[in-house]
């Protein structure tokens, strides 16, 4: 009951058009209390890609010729908006913090359109300390939770595969440690 095969006439072409920006801002600096510095940062990106002049042709179930044009359709596996925010706070003595807001645009996982993925945000944060052991030895030690609201998101999707394609993040948070030598010549 399915195409044993399918084949692309007139691959056609692709508009790509967006924008990404990036900022990082110094907020607070000192020499004398106990932050050094707090540096908030936000990266986004605007994508507004379409097909253009884009046909998929297939022979049906009768093995009837047919040709579906996408043109104009948004491209699959590109989201509108995907922004990352957060803040980095450093202090005097080597300790260290980082929370980042992440968001994605749900986006078509088919060419047609029909099928897509939701949008979704996630929070994370990471708490660590950074110092010298010696002169040569310098250390890393941290902890960190990524997916701290326990959202359900894809971290992999097959676009134009089978409508649901895609392989699931973890659904609850994930914690994590990290420990990180290294030796200065």
């Amino acid at each position: 009951t399915t195409t044993l095969y399918s084949y692309v006439v007139n691959g056609g072409k692709q508009n790509d058009d967006g924008v990404e920006a990036a900022l990082r801002y110094l907020l607070y600096q000192s020499n004398k209390g106990f932050i050094e510095s707090i540096h908030p940062f936000v990266n986004l990106t605007y994508s507004d890609f379409k097909y253009k002049d884009y046909s998929f042709h297939y022979k049906g179930k009768v093995l009837i010729d047919s040709v579906v044009n996408y043109d104009g359709k948004a491209v699959a596996g590109v989201p509108k908006w995907v922004v990352n925010a957060g803040v980095d706070v450093a202090t005097k003595y080597g300790f260290y913090a980082n929370a980042t807001y992440f968001y994605k645009d749900g986006f078509s996982i088919t060419s047609d359109g029909i099928n897509r993925t939701t949008s979704y945000a996630l929070l994370n944060a990471k708490l660590g300390y950074q110092g010298s052991i010696s002169k040569h030895f310098d250390i890393d030690v941290y902890l960190g939770d990524n997916n701290i609201a326990g959202v359900k998101y894809p971290i992999a999707v097959f676009v134009n595969q089978i409508p649901d394609a895609y392989l699931v993040g973890p659904t609850k948070a994930n914690y994590y440690v990290g420990l990180n030598f290294r030796y200065n010549f």
